[in-house]
């Protein structure tokens, strides 16, 4: 049905273009945004055009793929998406014909609610000597397919912000959290608070993602 759909509105569109010139555009799509189900599954991006074009994704991704990177006048691609089974995410396709652009919003939706997602850090507190130290911390989370875009927020007493943080991130695994704290050359005790932070895609029309939390690890450095 999706295909008759696509088929009749492809047709129509087309002959639109025969009969008025106004609609015989060198370059359009059907809607700047297109809203996936976070079960997975693949939908038909319909292309118009009088001319050949290309497509490419903004950036890579490895949960969705195109069949085809080009074509020539009005036609079609399959854009394929795989089960999110994590927070929101998205992708862009960028359409090129004729010195024109246009993109269409690829927005997968989330699997958990942000109440539901779970990231903690088993540790309250980490001491570590002068001479810095690697550290491992236990790590809990049902983000397993978000630990790639996790990332460290360190934050420091007033007062005490460093240049540069001398707390960072090493790796994120879906059982521990790897940082790695650096030497202490300044001769006082130092201190810094740090999460673990995921920020999502935000939503369907707006790109400011919203970003969760851990729990709150304190370092304390000797002399």
């Amino acid at each position: 049905m999706k295909k008759i759909i696509l088929y009749t509105m492809v047709i129509l569109a087309a002959a639109a273009c025969t009969k008025n010139s106004e609609y015989d555009q060198t370059l359009g799509l059907l809607s700047a945004n297109n809203l996936l189900s976070a079960d997975g599954g693949s939908t038909q991006v319909a292309v118009f055009s009088n001319t050949s074009w290309t497509v490419e994704m903004d950036h890579p991704v490895s949960w969705a793929s195109i069949d085809r990177f080009g074509g020539h006048k009005t036609g079609h691609l399959v854009f394929d998406y795989e089960i999110n089974y994590g927070r929101a995410r998205r992708v862009k396709l960028i359409f090129k014909a004729g010195g024109e652009t246009r993109t269409m919003n690829m927005y997968q939706q989330a699997r958990y609610d942000d109440s539901k997602c779970k990231m903690k850090l088993d540790a309250s507190s980490v001491v570590a000597l002068a001479e810095g130290k690697i550290e491992e911390i236990p790590f809990e989370t049902n983000l397993i397919y978000n630990l790639d875009e996790m990332f460290l927020t360190v934050t420091y007493p007033e007062g005490q912000e460093p240049e540069a943080d001398w707390v960072s991130l090493v790796s994120v695994e879906k059982d521990k959290v790897t940082v790695e704290i650096a030497p202490n050359t300044t001769g006082v005790t130092r201190m810094a608070n740090m999460r673990l932070s995921h920020t999502d895609a935000g939503s369907m029309n707006s790109e400011e993602g919203d970003t969760i939390y851990s729990n709150t690890v304190t370092v304390v450095q000797t002399l």
